[in-house]
């Protein structure tokens, strides 16, 4: 593709040979001759004059070909998409076992040993990729992907656009019981859940059905790998819920929430629109939107953690020597 081509596409200025052709896009540790570096520190030029590259920048630079852009993250995003579409077959798989009553749309993909459900709906450019599992009476907007070994439960739904990858278990039953002097009885969970467009789910994340109602995951919203989302909760739009993140029952978050790695959630709790929660911290109460939160410890020489501990353990003695101190003085 020309440089000019690339340049209307991300309504970029253009400074160099518009009909320079474009071969695809390396990285700045790799920079590969014929390609596009998206590079947003203007360092090391001559390194990539040497490699006859083309520079997706923010601001003017010696340099001979390059183009200036307002975002360069979007830009990528977009060349990456352009550069390199995700192709996908077609097709229902001899190997493949269909159910009565299931309503396939068009241009639909069901590979070898995939099974869908009685009543199943897969509606027009949706992929089943082999090893999956579509419970019965499951609807799956347009163009959704499922990749190999995802597990949707019964009566779930999922929209459009949503892709799910290996591993992923949508509609498992909620972690509920009632424990008491008569011992754990399970509470049959009969809840479904629901995935709204445009989201992506990583591999092995765990979303579980609601005991009665529905667990929601919003419009636009990215869960990672390894993510578990429990019973009723009621995920926002746009949200970003980062790998080990744990989410308790009932949890509800707002619209554009960013969970950070291996973030806990306890049950019940209410987190507001923009909240933000750092790595590993552990959230017991509501927070308020528009926020950034956090509270573990970074990690330290462990020699240096090991003295800080032992003042730690410490502290209650202080205090009580400190409080005899003070009624002393009076």
């Amino acid at each position: 593709m020309k440089l000019k081509q690339i340049a209307q596409l991300l309504e970029a200025e253009l400074v160099g040979n518009p009909e320079l052709e474009v071969y695809g896009i390396s990285s700045v540790e790799k920079p590969k001759e014929g390609t596009l570096v998206f590079c947003e520190e203007g360092k090391n030029l001559e390194l990539f004059k040497e490699k006859g590259v083309v520079l997706v920048v923010s601001e003017k630079i010696d340099f001979p070909d390059y183009l200036i852009v307002k975002n360069i993250r979007l830009s990528m995003a977009r060349v990456l998409s352009l550069l390199y579409p995700e192709k996908h077959p077609a097709g229902i798989s001899e190997k493949a076992h269909i159910e009565e009553g299931v309503k396939i749309g068009k241009d639909v993909y069901v590979g070898p040993f995939a099974y869908i459900g009685k009543g199943a709906v897969l509606e027009d450019g949706v992929k089943v990729y082999p090893f999956s599992y579509v419970g019965e009476g499951v609807r799956i907007g347009r163009n959704s992907v499922l990749f190999s070994g995802v597990h949707v439960y019964p009566n779930c739904v999922i929209g459009e656009g949503v892709r799910i990858h290996s591993g992923s278990v949508i509609g498992a039953d909620g972690f509920g019981y009632y424990v008491g002097p008569e011992g754990i009885f399970k509470l049959n969970h009969i809840g479904r859940v629901v995935i709204e467009d445009f989201v992506e789910v990583g591999a092995n994340t765990c979303i579980d059905r609601a005991l009665l109602d529905e667990t929601r995951i919003g419009k636009n919203t990215k869960v990672d790998n390894l993510v578990q989302v429990g019973h009723n909760c009621l995920v926002g739009e746009g949200n970003i819920l980062v790998s080990q993140v744990g989410l308790s029952g009932s949890v509800k978050t707002g619209k554009h929430v960013i969970l950070a790695g291996q973030v806990g959630v306890a049950d019940h709790v209410v987190i507001g629109d923009g909240a933000v929660v750092s790595a590993k911290a552990g959230v017991s109460k509501s927070l308020e939107g528009g926020r950034v939160y956090g509270g573990a410890i970074p990690a330290m020489e462990w020699n240096k953690w090991k003295r800080l501990y032992a003042y730690l353990l410490r502290l209650p003695e202080l205090f009580k020597e400190k409080r005899h101190e003070s009624k002393d003085s009076t």
